[in-house]
């Protein structure tokens, strides 16, 4: 058993056997954190724009950037982003996740749809 807690959604227990449903699993705690973090920064999409990019979009673009991110809040995680979590898994049986990889990967969208010319490369 696989214990995973997050101070956005709790502590949540894999139970399953099998390696592909834990990943299964594992994925689905993994959108789980990455959307409760992009709501937060939805309620307040301009201040974490501005403190984060140091920019202050225009209304039209907060609009824009607000639907983007509300989109891609109904993808999966990409598991080769999260896989330095995921070795962490395999090594213990109880791990606390860290918004870090979570804030790399929305503010690479954040990035992009700002400034859709320029990539971000972690």
């Amino acid at each position: 058993m696989k214990i995973i807690k997050s101070r956005l959604i709790g502590t949540r227990c894999i139970k399953a056997k099998d390696p592909n449903i834990q990943l299964f699993q594992v994925r689905m705690l993994l959108n789980q954190h990455r959307d409760a973090l992009v709501d937060r920064i939805l309620t307040d999409l301009s201040t974490y724009i501005d403190f984060k990019f140091k920019t202050q979009p225009a209304r039209s673009d907060l609009i824009v950037l607000f639907e983007r991110l509300s989109a891609f809040k109904t993808k999966d995680v990409d598991l080769e982003f999260y896989e330095p979590i995921l070795k962490q898994l395999n090594r213990k049986d109880e791990i606390i996740l860290t918004n870090d990889y979570f804030f790399m990967e929305i503010d690479e969208q954040i990035r992009l749809n700002l400034n859709p010319q320029l990539e971000f490369a972690a």
